[in-house]
């Protein structure tokens, strides 16, 4: 039977070429490796076409495209007879928001009647389901053949592009699968107006949205787990697996989505025993978790005192001098002002809920909606966090109580007295709505938006982290490694995820370069005097070099560095967005960073011996990161390649194919070989010693130009020298 204290994790990423079958013939790779877990991304029945298996449509079956129930059952017995277990990734807080998903097609044709539409979160007070999909009017899509009757008279379905949306009962409907001819602009009219659901145009019409949704994206719909039959139907499958001995762990996707996230993790941890139980959460500096019966966080709590441990902090000073005036000079400053734009343009409907939410709990009258609404984008813009607990009956911590005390959350005392109120039903209701706003707000304007615009050190860009925290030396990074194994000895330690901005061999580039002030105080003056010369905002000029030295000697570089180009200026939100792209400023940026790309690699952007510094001190971060992580307390999870070097940035580009052959015969005396051997025999090495690494104590301390870890349980003991980066700072002493 698998290890009851997981070695180590692999995640996996399902889909695009990866199916369950593939993953049992990974699995003797992965047994060399040395994990004990393989930890899949969501299996469930997603959307047509799904690339990563969030937009889940079935959570009671295993996606047919991955081989479906069968496959995972020959998966996890294969996985059984090599000793592996297997955690699987859940998504409770939202499914697709899509007429092919078979719960919601029913509550599109039989609306709130529905018997599945208590399963999503919906306010039907305000009017039907609806869908922004249009780019015309419907009378435009009906004369382009885009849309047209689908379907036999007792299931009517209307076709709209390429999707089909059933249709309510009616004699109308039923005339129509008879005869779709009769489908004119008139008749189509009188059809969409007695839908339970409507449609308009996709930039027009997202006022009309009365679901909740994931973020900020309309295709996914929000589920209420607080419902107990709701969480029956969408865990029996889950419950019957980890029941069944073929699920040894869960790890839940976005906790902080959910109304009650700690009475739903409660209610799972009633349900599946003593499985291990793992959540996405990113917490913030001082921020401690509720007192939940979960292992632990999925990782990036670990990840960025990893980071600010090898960046050399003088160098990381010279670089935020080199950035003056072409980042914004505030980040705090920053954040607040996208939260207000965004509260004001994106969630207006979810602002909407948390308005008519406190309406109700203050029993206030209609001519206060105005002001508990501005209220409520006052609060939202200041909380600190991504979430509270209020809505679990946690008390607000002092980091939120600090950070809403000024002056202009004067006139928020109201909405702050029912988030400390007792537990009455339209408190709690107001506090969820309110907190899931909060959640949402945070990630869209901090690492959708922001961390594309601080751009002056892309390392600290990052999920869980800040970009303008300072370096660490090592007794603050052990003093928070021990502090963190105290509260959750056993939780995951990623250094990249599906989800990272760019993976850690990635992000390792650019801290070595932290190594080097000089050279990146010319790198950065001419990345900001070739954006000038090209009519771009600084700062661009800067995003730019970073990205390009991250790519350099990368396959594909010049197409990936176009997508991701102008993926990053539209998440941005200033020369170009999602919405509107500018495809010239784009255009512009793009070729700036191929220049910088091209330049690098003929030699003309760093004099040899710089190139080879630079490059000994990458090889040496990379090695050091990967034994740091191998060596702290908590699980090490492994993501799916970066045993050998993974250059991956923001998704799509970190969830490319990995060659896995290549992994397996590599060449020793390469860096990717390197790598893969030192996690090969750490990995052995916590497995030979799994309660000295699960809890011996943990010390790190700088002898000369290396990280020493002792780890020491009893009468056994651990140490491991890890070089640091030779650097051009005459010491490698490091700055706090």
């Amino acid at each position: 039977m698998p290890f009851s204290t997981p070695v180590a994790t692999y995640r996996l990423q399902l889909r695009n070429g990866v199916d369950l079958d593939r993953a049992i013939g990974l699995l003797p790779w992965l047994r060399h490796l040395g994990v004990s877990h393989l930890y899949l991304s969501p299996p469930f029945q997603a959307a047509q076409g799904s690339t990563h298996g969030y937009d889940v449509i079935d959570p009671t079956r295993i996606d047919p495209v991955l081989g479906g129930d069968d496959a995972f059952l020959r998966l996890a017995n294969a996985a059984r007879d090599v000793d592996l277990g297997i955690i699987v990734d859940i998504v409770p807080n939202h499914m697709a928001f899509v007429p092919d998903n078979p719960w919601l097609a029913d509550v599109l044709r039989n609306g709130r009647d529905s018997e599945h539409a208590r399963i999503f979160d919906i306010d039907w007070d305000r009017g039907r389901l609806h869908f922004p999909v249009l780019d015309g009017t419907p009378a435009d899509l009906l004369a382009n053949g885009d849309i047209g009757m689908e379907g036999p008279s007792d299931d009517p379905r209307l076709r709209i592009y390429d999707r089909f949306y059933p249709l309510r009962l009616s004699p109308l409907s039923e005339k129509l699968a008879g005869d779709p001819a009769l489908l004119d602009d008139a008749t189509m009219a009188r059809l969409l107006d007695e839908q339970h659901w409507s449609v308009g145009h996709w930039r027009a019409s997202a006022a009309d949205i009365i679901h909740r949704r994931f973020f900020n994206i309309t295709e996914l719909i929000g589920v209420r787990q607080e419902d107990p039959d709701v969480f029956a139907l969408t865990h029996r499958w889950i419950i019957d697996q980890v029941g069944a001995g073929r699920i040894q762990g869960l790890r839940v996707d976005h906790i902080d989505g959910l109304a009650r996230p700690g009475a739903y993790l409660h209610h799972l941890r009633q349900a599946v025993g003593d499985t291990p139980i793992w959540i996405e959460k990113i917490v913030k500096a001082g921020e401690d978790l509720p007192a939940w019966p979960i292992e632990g966080m999925s990782g990036y709590e670990f990840m960025t005192p990893v980071t600010r441990l090898l960046t050399h902090g003088e160098g990381l000073d010279t670089i935020r001098e080199a950035s003056d005036g072409a980042v914004p000079a505030d980040y705090a400053q920053e954040v607040r002002k996208v939260r207000r734009e965004l509260l004001d343009d994106v969630f207006l409907p979810e602002r909407r809920r948390v308005v008519t939410a406190a309406m109700a709990a203050l029993a206030a009258a209609d001519d206060l909606r105005a002001d508990l609404d501005e209220a409520i984008a006052t609060l939202a813009s200041l909380w600190p966090v991504y979430r509270s607990y209020a809505a679990d009956l946690v008390p607000l911590s002092k980091l939120i109580t600090d950070a809403v005390a000024t002056p202009e959350a004067a006139r928020c005392k109201a909405l702050l007295d029912l988030l400390r109120a007792p537990d009455d039903p339209l408190a709690r209701a107001f506090a969820a709505r309110f907190e899931q706003l909060t959640g949402a707000l945070t990630a869209k304007s901090e690492e959708d938006t922001v961390f594309f615009r601080s751009v002056a050190y892309l390392p600290l860009c990052e999920v869980g982290s800040e970009p303008d925290l300072g370096s660490l030396d090592t007794e603050a990074f052990a003093t928070q490694m021990r502090e963190r194994a105290d509260r959750t000895p056993l939780a995951l330690n990623a250094l990249s995820t599906h989800d990272t901005k760019r993976s850690a061999d990635a992000r390792a580039v650019l801290v070595a370069l932290s190594h080097f002030p000089a050279l990146a105080r010319r790198l950065y003056d001419k990345a900001r005097r070739q954006a000038r010369e090209a009519n771009l905002p600084e700062g661009w000029g800067l995003y730019a070099l970073q990205t390009a030295l991250m790519l350099a000697g990368e396959p594909e570089a010049h197409e990936r560095i176009a997508d991701h180009i102008a993926k990053a200026m539209r998440e941005a939100k200033d020369l170009s967005r999602h919405e509107l792209p500018d495809e010239a400023a784009e255009d512009a940026v793009i070729q700036l960073c191929r220049n910088l790309h091209h330049e690098y690699a003929a030699g003309g952007l760093l004099h040899p011996a710089e190139r080879d510094a630079l490059r000994a001190a990458i090889e040496t971060l990379v090695l050091a990161q990967a034994a740091l992580q191998l060596t702290a307390p908590g699980i090490p999870d492994i993501y799916q390649g970066t045993e050998g070097v993974a250059i991956g940035l923001t998704d799509p580009d970190n969830r490319r194919a990995v060659d896995w052959a290549a992994l397996e015969t590599g060449n020793a005396t390469t860096l990717a070989s390197r790598k893969t051997e030192l996690t090969r025999a750490l990995l052995a090495r916590r497995r030979s010693q799994p309660d000295l690494f699960a809890r011996g104590s943990y010390t790190l301390r700088t002898e000369d130009d290396a990280w020493v870890v002792e780890r020491r349980l009893e009468e056994e003991s651990f140490t491991l020298r890890i070089p640091c980066p030779s650097s051009q700072h005459g010491s490698s002493t490091r700055k706090s």
